[in-house]
């Protein structure tokens, strides 16, 4: 078994319920977790064994499972005009000079002194948050999906012990040595497969209800 194991993650996310678990199940096991502007260039160039990343998309060369989905709000100065709207949407935003750049405590600076408006994951936002600097939630605006994803070829041996830690699995749950890249697959798959899988089921069920009223009022009634 290996004895050191990888993990980078970007700005906003929260990896340290797992990065706990994973290190009480392996205690001789070195777990070094790294906090990454680019993580996706830390896993291309082998520093990392896997890794958090946002929006990312499912390549030929490495999995990919999603984790979860967050809102990007709008950051802004604390007494912008657009804090006077009760809702905030898109089109609200046309015509408003943008801070661009890497999110960080120099571009929050930027925000607060005026410079401009700027869209950022809901999470990146709290992680920068400023007293004055105000962050709206747009009512039409996109969202930010956070990713597991790993290597296809030269997969570290420890990498499905820590999926199952996300997924949930407790310390005594039987593992395949196959499950990690059957859920990868499964769950690059899934965001296609939920919405036919659900437009399916409500025909079904709207189906199978009909019958049964039908049934229903045949029935005669006990006297």
């Amino acid at each position: 078994m290996a004895s050191r194991f990888v993990l980078a993650f970007p700005l906003g996310v929260t990896i340290g319920k797992w990065t706990r678990a994973f290190a009480e199940r392996q205690p001789g096991v070195e777990l070094v977790v790294r906090p990454s502007a680019d993580p996706l260039a830390a896993l291309a160039a082998g520093e990392a064994d896997m890794v958090f990343a946002r929006d990312a998309e499912a390549a030929d060369d490495r999995h990919l499972i999603p984790l979860y989905t967050e809102d990007v709000v709008v950051v802004m100065h604390h007494e912008h005009l657009l804090t006077l709207e009760e809702k905030l949407h898109v089109a609200d935003l046309d015509g408003e000079a943008r801070v661009t750049g890497e999110p960080s405590e120099a571009f929050m600076r930027s925000v607060a002194a005026g410079d401009g408006i700027a869209l950022l994951p809901a999470s990146v936002a709290k992680a920068l948050r400023r007293k004055d600097v105000t962050a709206m939630r747009l009512e039409d605006g996109p969202t930010s999906q956070i990713g597991l994803t790993w290597p296809r070829e030269g997969q570290h041996p420890l990498v499905d012990e820590f999926i199952g830690i996300v997924r949930g699995r407790t310390a005594h749950s039987s593992r395949n040595p196959e499950v990690a890249a059957t859920e990868a697959a499964q769950a690059e798959q899934s965001a296609k497969g939920a919405k036919r899988a659900t437009g399916t089921r409500a025909a079904k069920g709207a189906t199978a209800r009909t019958p049964a009223k039908r049934g229903a009022a045949k029935r005669p009634r006990k006297r």
